[in-house]
C-alpha cells in the first residue's frame, strides 16, 4: 500500500519524472514487472497496461522470485536524487512473509539510497518471537542501529505544551508540570489530555489577550484514567453515535483503510458525498487522512475504538462488514479488497447457517488463497484455504469435488512453501484418499515428493514418484544394477540422439499429449531431487525414459535437462558423445524459450561438460545468466550455486583477486539471506584462499574446516576445501603441507562417485606438485605420480590443444629438468612461457614464469 501511494504521488510529479521513473523500472526489472502488477496496482499508472503475463514458477519459488524482483525494483527507483524512507510501525504484528521482504530490502547492501526505520513495542516481543529472530539473523550481516523511546521527560513536557499552545516555555511551566504529574510523560495521554481539557473548557483562548489559559483548579481536580485506550474510550464516547460506528468499523479493518473500502462499507461514495462524522473524527485528531488513506493517528485508538464493541458483538461486526463489501463491491472491485472481505467474514463465519452463503464465502476463501499463493504470502494463503475448507464440512468432497479438490491441493502447495512439513503429509493424504483420478492426484504426489527432498528423504521421494508413475501408466523399472550395466544402457539410448543435428533437432515436433507431458514433469521433478547423490541405478532409467518420451513423443521443456542430465554422466567416459548431447540440450532451451529449468541446464552442461571442450573462461557469463534467470523463477538453490561455479572458474582462470573477493562476498551475502548456508559453506574455501593470498588472513584456510564438517555434502566439500588448500600451499612454496592436502584429498574421494576435478585443471595442479615433490625428495613415488599427471595431460592436449598445449610444455620442461636434460628444460621452459603470453591464464602464466625464471637460475644463466 505504501509503494501504490508511493506511485500514485509520482504519477502527479509530471511526464519527466514519471518518464525517468519509468526507464529506470524497465532497466532493472523488464518484463518481470508484471510479477508486482497485482500488489502494486497504481505501478500502471508509471509502467502503462502491463499484457505481459508473468513466467510460471511453482509455490515454493513464488516468495523468491517476488523478493528477488522487488528488491531490484526498490534499487531502481531509490536513486541519490530521490532517496527512499520506509517507515513501518508495529512491527510486532508483521506476519512472516512481511519480515522476509523486510529483510530482503534491508540487507541489500548495493542500494545506498533506501533507508529502512521500523518501530515495535519491545515489551510484546520476546526472544523467541519472529521479529527478534529475524531481527538476530539480519545484524549478523547489517548493521543496525536501535533507538529506545521513553516518556517524555518533566522539562521535555514544558517544551512539548509550549510549542502546541505555541506560547514561550516560561508561561507554561504550571499546566506543563500538572500534565506531566497526571499523565507520567506518556505522550499519547499527554495529548489527548490537552484536548480534553480544551473540550471540557478547562483550557481555552483569550481573543482579548490572543493567547491560551486555563483553569489550574480545574487541571488540578480532572481525574485521568491509568492508561491511554481507558481515555481515549472516554473521548469517543464524547462523540455522536455516528462518528462511534465509523470508528468502530474502522478498527475492525486495521490501522488504515482506503477511501474506497470504507464507501464500500458504508454504502456512500466518499468523493462526492459529504461525510459530516468522517471530518468530525478527522478535526479530533483521530483519524489523519492522506490522501486515499484514512489512518488511526495511533494504534491505541484503534484499540480503545474496538473495544467499544461488546466482545460477544464482534465477530457479528466482522461479518456485517464483510457482507456490507460483498454487496457493494464490483467484480472488478473485489480483487482489490479480497483479503479485507475474507478477512471479516471469516471472523464471523460461526453465525452462518445458510448453505449457499457458506458456499459463497469458502470460494471467496480460496480465490484469496490463490491471490495470496499469486504474491509469495503463503501464510496468509494457508488461512485462507483453511478457513475456505472448514466452511465445507463434512462430505465435501461428495457434494462439491471440484471446489473442495482445489482449497486441499492449494492447501498442501501453501503448507509446504512455509514448512509445514508434517501438516503438508496431512493434506495430501485427503487428496490421494478423495481424489477420483491421477490427474487430480498428480500436485499432490508432486507435493509430497518436494516436502520428502526438503527432508532429504530421499528414498521417500523415490517411492512416491515411482508410485505417481504407475498410477500414470508410465512404470519406472528400478533395479539393482551394476554401474557399468547402467551406463551400458545410457550409451545404448545415447545412440538414438547423438548422430542427431541441430537442423535435424528442430523438426522433432513439439511435445503435445498431455499425459506423455505429465509424465515428464513427474521424471523431471524426480531427476531434480536426485540428480545431486548421483546414484546411475534410479538417474539413468529417469534420464533413458524421459529421452525415450522425447523421441517418440517430442520435446517439452523437461526434455533440455535431460539431456544436459546425460552429457553430465557421459562426459568421463564419452566426451564426444558428452558434447553432442549437451548442445542438443542448449539447442532444445533455445527453442522453447525455457526459464525454470535453464540455470538446471547450465549448471549441468557449463558446470561438467563445457570446459572439456572450450575455454573454461568462456562459461562465465552463462552462469551469470544462469544466476539471474535463477533468480526472476526464485530457484534460489540453483542460483547460487551458478554463482559458486563462477567464483571457482573465475579464480581458476586467474580473475583479479579483489574484484573476485567481492563477488564472493556478494554471493556469500545472497546465500545468508535467502538461508542457503550449505550453499554458502561451499564458497568459503575458494573465499579463504582468495584472502591468503590477498596477505588478509594467515590461518591457511582451517579456520572453516569446522564449518564444513556440519554440512550433510561433507566429503564432497571437503574434497574442495583440500583442493583450494593444496593448491594456496604450493603457490607459498609450502609443498609438504600441498602434497599432505592432496592426499586427504585423494581419500577423501574414495567414497564420492565423482572426484573434484577443478574444471580439467586439476592433472595441472597436482603435477606442479609432484614435481616439487620430486625436486625436493628425490623419491620414486612422485616419479610414478609425475608419469599418470602427465599421461592425462597428453590426452587433453590432444582433444584441445590450445587449451592444454602450455600445459603440457610447462610439464615437458619440468620433466626434462628432473632427469637432467638441461638442453631440452630450458627449450621447453622457453615454449611454455610463450605459449602461456599467448593462451594461458594470469596465474598459469605466472607458475610458468616462476619455474622457468628458477630453472635458470639454477643454471646461473
Amino acid at each position: 500500500q505504501l509503494f501504490s501511494n508511493h506511485f500514485a504521488k509520482v504519477a502527479q510529479k509530471g511526464q519527466e519524472r514519471i518518464k525517468q521513473t519509468k526507464n529506470a523500472i524497465i532497466e532493472a526489472v523488464d518484463s518481470d514487472i508484471s510479477v508486482l502488477a497485482q500488489a502494486i496496482p497504481t505501478l500502471s499508472h508509471i509502467i502503462g497496461k502491463l499484457d505481459i503475463a508473468p513466467v510460471h514458477v511453482s509455490a515454493a519459488e513464488l516468495e523468491n522470485r517476488f523478493n528477488f524482483i522487488f528488491e531490484k525494483f526498490v534499487r531502481a527507483i531509490a536513486t541519490p536524487s530521490h532517496p527512499i524512507v520506509l517507515y513501518l510501525d508495529d512491527l510486532q504484528w508483521a506476519d512472516a512473509s512481511s519480515l522476509n521482504l523486510i529483510k530482503t530490502l534491508v540487507m541489500d547492501t548495493k542500494n545506498k539510497n533506501f533507508l529502512f526505520v521500523g518501530a515495535f513495542r519491545d515489551d510484546e516481543v520476546n526472544d523467541e518471537h519472529p521479529l527478534a529472530c529475524q531481527l538476530q539473523f539480519i545484524g549478523e550481516s547489517v548493521s543496525i542501529t536501535r533507538i529506545k523511546t521513553t516518556n517524555i521527560s518533566k522539562a521535555s513536557m514544558n517544551d512539548f505544551v509550549s510549542d502546541i499552545l505555541q506560547m514561550s516555555p516560561s508561561s507554561t511551566t504550571s499546566l506543563a508540570e500538572l500534565v506531566y504529574r497526571k499523565t507520567g510523560g506518556n505522550g499519547l495521554i499527554a495529548t489527548q489530555f490537552i484536548q480534553t481539557l480544551w473540550y471540557e473548557g478547562s483550557l481555552y483562548f483569550l481573543l482579548d489577550s490572543n493567547k491560551w489559559t486555563w483553569d489550574i483548579k480545574a487541571v488540578e481536580a480532572k481525574s485521568i484514567p491509568e492508561d491511554a485506550v481507558e481515555l481515549l474510550v472516554e473521548k469517543i464516547l464524547q462523540l455522536p453515535s455516528a462518528a462511534r460506528y465509523i470508528l468502530q468499523y474502522l478498527s475492525c479493518i486495521g490501522s488504515s483503510c482506503h477511501e474506497s473500502t470504507l464507501g464500500l462499507i458504508t454504502g456512500q461514495v466518499l468523493v462526492s458525498v459529504p461525510f459530516p462524522a468522517l471530518d468530525m473524527i478527522i478535526e479530533e485528531g483521530l483519524l489523519i487522512k492522506e490522501g486515499i488513506e484514512y489512518k488511526f493517528a495511533h494504534d491505541q485508538i484503534q484499540l480503545a475504538a474496538y473495544s467499544l464493541i461488546p466482545v460477544n458483538k464482534r465477530d457479528c461486526v466482522h461479518l456485517q462488514i464483510g457482507s456490507m463489501i460483498l454487496k457493494h463491491a464490483s467484480k472488478e472491485k473485489l480483487d482489490s479488497v479480497i483479503f479485507i472481505a475474507a478477512d471479516q467474514l471469516n471472523r464471523g463465519t460461526k453465525f452462518i447457517i445458510d448453505e449457499d452463503q457458506k458456499l459463497q464465502i469458502a470460494k471467496l476463501n480460496l480465490r484469496a488463497g490463490e491471490k495470496a499463493m499469486s504474491l509469495g504470502t503463503f501464510w496468509s494463503a494457508v488461512t485462507y484455504l483453511k478457513s475456505g475448507i472448514d466452511l465445507l464440512g463434512n462430505n465435501s468432497w461428495a457434494k462439491m469435488y471440484d471446489l473442495s479438490l482445489q482449497l486441499h491441493s492449494s492447501y498442501a502447495k501453501s503448507l509446504y512453501s512455509i514448512g509445514k512439513f508434517s501438516e503438508t503429509g496431512q493434506a495430501v493424504s485427503m487428496i490421494i484418499m478423495n481424489a477420483k483420478s491421477i490427474e487430480d492426484k498428480l500436485p499432490a504426489y508432486l507435493t509430497l515428493m518436494k516436502t520428502f527432498a526438503a527432508q532429504k528423504k530421499v528414498a521417500e521421494t523415490i517411492k512416491i514418484g515411482l508410485k505417481a508413475l504407475d498410477e500414470l501408466g508410465e512404470p519406472l523399472s528400478v533395479s539393482n544394477k551394476t554401474k557399468e550395466e547402467s551406463l551400458g544402457i545410457l550409451f545404448q539410448m545415447k545412440r538414438h540422439f547423438e548422430g542427431m543435428t541441430k537442423e535435424q533437432l528442430k523438426e522433432l515436433k513439439i511435445m503435445e499429449n498431455p499425459d506423455k507431458i505429465t509424465v515428464m514433469m513427474v521424471l523431471d521433478e524426480l531427476l531434480l531431487h536426485v540428480i545431486y547423490y548421483l546414484e546411475e541405478a534410479i538417474i539413468v532409467p529417469i534420464i533413458t525414459g524421459m529421452m525415450s518420451l522425447t523421441l517418440t513423443y517430442g520435446i517439452c521443456e523437461a526434455s533440455s535437462f535431460a539431456f544436459a542430465t546425460v552429457a553430465f554422466l557421459l562426459v568421463d567416459f564419452d566426451r564426444e558423445g558428452a558434447c553432442r548431447i549437451g548442445d542438443l540440450a542448449l539447442s532444445i532451451a533455445e527453442r522453447l524459450d525455457i526459464q525454470n529449468s535453464l540455470p538446471r541446464v547450465y549448471l549441468s552442461f557449463y558446470g561438467g561438460v563445457h570446459h572439456y571442450f572450450e575455454r573454461t573462461e568462456d562459461s562465465l557469463e552463462y552462469h551469470m545468466k544462469a544466476y539471474e534467470t535463477a533468480m526472476r523463477v526464485g530457484d534460489v538453490r540453483n542460483a547460487v550455486v551458478n554463482r559458486y561455479f563462477y567464483c571457482s572458474k573465475s579464480f581458476l582462470c586467474g580473475k583479479e583477486l579483489v574484484s573476485l573477493k567481492n563477488e564472493c562476498e556478494s554471493t556469500m551475502e545472497v546465500a545468508t539471506r535467502y538461508k542457503q548456508e550449505s550453499k554458502r559453506i561451499i564458497l568459503l574455501p575458494i573465499y579463504q584462499a582468495i584472502l591468503n593470498l590477498l596477505g588478509q588472513s594467515d590461518n591457511s584456510l582451517q579456520n572453516i574446516e569446522d564449518m564444513i564438517t556440519s554440512d550433510s555434502n561433507t566429503e564432497r566439500i571437503h574434497a574442495c576445501f583440500f583442493f583450494y588448500r593444496f593448491l594456496v600451499a604450493y603457490i607459498f612454496g609450502n609443498y609438504d603441507v600441498a602434497a599432505c592436502m592432496l592426499e586427504q584429498k585423494r581419500k577423501t574421494e574414495e567414497r564420492l562417485v565423482r572426484t573434484f576435478a577443478a574444471f580439467s585443471t586439476i592433472d595441472f595442479w597436482e603435477g606442479l606438485v609432484f614435481f616439487a615433490m620430486a625436486r625436493k625428495t628425490k623419491e620414486q613415488k612422485w616419479i610414478h605420480h609425475i608419469q599418470v599427471s602427465l599421461s592425462n595431460v597428453e590426452n587433453q592436449t590432444q582433444s584441445l590443444p590450445a587449451h592444454f598445449r602450455q600445459r603440457l610444455l610447462l610439464f615437458e620442461a619440468e620433466s626434462a629438468n628432473i632427469t637432467g636434460d638441461i638442453e631440452k628444460a630450458a627449450e621447453k621452459y622457453e615454449l611454455a612461457v610463450n605459449a602461456f603470453d599467448e593462451y594461458g591464464y594470469t596465474n598459469e602464466q605466472a607458475i610458468a614464469y616462476e619455474r622457468a625464471g628458477d630453472f635458470f637460475v639454477s643454471q646461473h644463466d
